[in-house]
């Protein structure tokens, strides 16, 4: 039977219509999106056993989402502003581990990421600009999973942090058309709550008014997290489609 699942549309601060930093008003931007991503690179599923290996593609992903929240809100007067980001997904899997002996492995990953920056634009013409974000963010991976068949096992795992996060991210248009590209990067960790993590994110797309615009791109993640015998160390990386909304 195949699994029923749903996507609630969240936001991405770097697919998104730019802001203008000459408006003296506040604007607010909100830019739904989906990620068709997959996961890669090993995680502590159990307390107090080794790491093991997580390789799952994008179907797989999209497949197994239970459900994924991502909503993203910034507001700007001139070169000042807030950025907002939360995220959640629940992940769950089932896969036969022996089939002869009834033996399943069912799995369930509930991933939390709030993000909270200071917004600057330090540089801005007609058609494009860049700006810089500083700020935190707060991760919780929350990892459980149980073997059915003669002798049931179950464990779980739930740790979470808090990094330094820094961005850049710059759009233009292109040429005299409505198409634009928008963009950036993110990094932070340094040892205070993860190694290290960065993302990396492209997207092309089409302003339909001065309020909506919609884009494709494509966003790559990784962090590494090691503390106190949970290890996440993982990759991510596909597809996304976004809408943006300007008010």
């Amino acid at each position: 039977m195949s699994k029923k699942f749903r996507y609630v549309l969240g936001a991405l601060a770097l697919a998104g219509l730019p802001l203008t930093a000459a408006a003296s008003d506040w604007q607010f931007r909100l830019t739904p999106y989906l990620w068709f991503a997959g996961l890669e690179g090993e995680m502590t599923p159990v307390e107090g056993l080794p790491s093991v290996p997580v390789d799952v593609s994008a179907s797989q992903a999209v497949e197994d989402t239970e459900t994924g929240v991502m909503v993203m809100f910034d507001a700007r007067r001139g070169s000042h502003g807030v950025y907002l980001d939360f995220i959640y997904t629940d992940v769950r899997s089932e896969d036969d581990v022996i089939p002869q002996l009834d033996l399943v492995a069912r799995s369930t990953t509930k991933s939390t990421l709030f993000s909270a920056a200071y917004e600057y634009v330090f540089f801005e013409h007609d058609r494009g600009g860049i700006d810089a974000l500083v700020g935190a963010r707060y991760w919780e991976v929350d990892a459980k999973i149980a073997l059915s068949g003669p002798q049931g096992l179950s464990g779980s795992n739930k740790e979470d942090w808090i990094d330094p996060f820094f961005g850049v991210k710059s759009w233009s248009m292109l040429g005299d058309s409505n198409f634009y590209a928008v963009g950036g990067i993110g990094f932070g960790g340094f040892g205070v709550g993860s190694d290290f993590f960065y993302e990396v994110n492209a997207n092309i797309g089409y302003r339909w008014s001065q309020a909506i615009g919609t884009a494709v791109g494509y966003r790559y993640f990784d962090v590494d997290y090691d503390d106190n015998g949970f290890k996440y160390d993982a990759k991510q990386q596909g597809w996304q489609l976004s809408l943006t909304w300007l008010f």
